[in-house]
């Protein structure tokens, strides 16, 4: 396989992705040597140690993760907006990967493409997560409990709301009776009891079936309150 044969493979197979050295060895032995002769052109740019990237445009962050072939699980306040229909618009995007290699890269390319990526790299994800216009990202249940965990309590009731059809209750109860808002003694289970009250009593019915929750905490409950109203407003 000689160079431009080479070039035409990542080109085919990699076009609009980051890709790694280790990934290229696979594909030819002298592969280090072709892709050094290849940046050193206008044909492949080096991100960071080891990673690489064929010269693309993309339309927005969201074109090229969808394009990017690297596994990342989108997570938090960027799994909401995915949910909630980007009902609060955030120019952060935060991410999970498993391979800390592939999170200094992304972090790099991001930097590089003025786009701020927060990427979290954990040995095992922790988040709960399925595919999504070809994109893994957090569950709905999961993302409205860890964004009440980190007080983003828009996000949270904006997805809970808008998506109260297809959220599973009894997983939400699950997770949310282990987890506490963030630097607190409240269980998030307990706030989104509350929040559900709030929202029954904006629309005047029970639009949430559940038994009604108190939170004696007076900020975190005038937050939730305020949260709720904006929620409701654009309802």
């Amino acid at each position: 396989m000689y160079l431009d044969e080479f070039k035409a493979r990542l080109v085919k197979e990699w076009s609009g992705s980051l890709f790694s050295l280790s990934s290229l060895r696979k594909i030819h032995p002298r592969a280090k040597e072709y892709l050094h002769r290849l940046t050193k052109g206008n044909g492949i740019r080096r991100i960071t140690w080891g990673w690489y990237w064929i010269p693309t445009s993309y339309k927005d962050a969201w074109d090229f993760l969808a394009k990017d072939k690297g596994f990342k699980v989108i997570i938090k306040q960027t799994a909401a907006s995915v949910w909630n229909y980007d009902f609060i618009h955030r120019d952060v995007f935060r991410l999970a990967v498993n391979n800390q290699s592939y999170k200094r890269a992304l972090e790099a390319f991001a930097k590089s493409m003025n786009w701020d990526f927060e990427v979290e790299y954990h040995k095992k994800i922790p988040y709960e997560y399925e595919k999504v216009d070809g994109l893994f990202v957090e569950t709905l249940e999961s993302c409205i409990v860890d964004c009440l965990v980190e007080w983003s309590f828009i996000d949270a009731f904006a997805t809970l709301y808008f998506r109260r059809e297809e959220v599973d209750f009894d997983r939400l109860k699950n997770l949310g009776r282990w987890k506490r808002v963030s630097k607190t003694n409240l269980r998030v289970w307990t706030l989104i009891k509350f929040g559900c009250k709030l929202f029954n009593e904006y629309f005047g019915k029970e639009i949430f079936k559940f038994k009604a929750a108190e939170i004696k905490e007076a900020d975190v409950r005038e937050l939730v309150k305020e949260a709720v109203e904006k929620v409701v407003e654009f309802a």
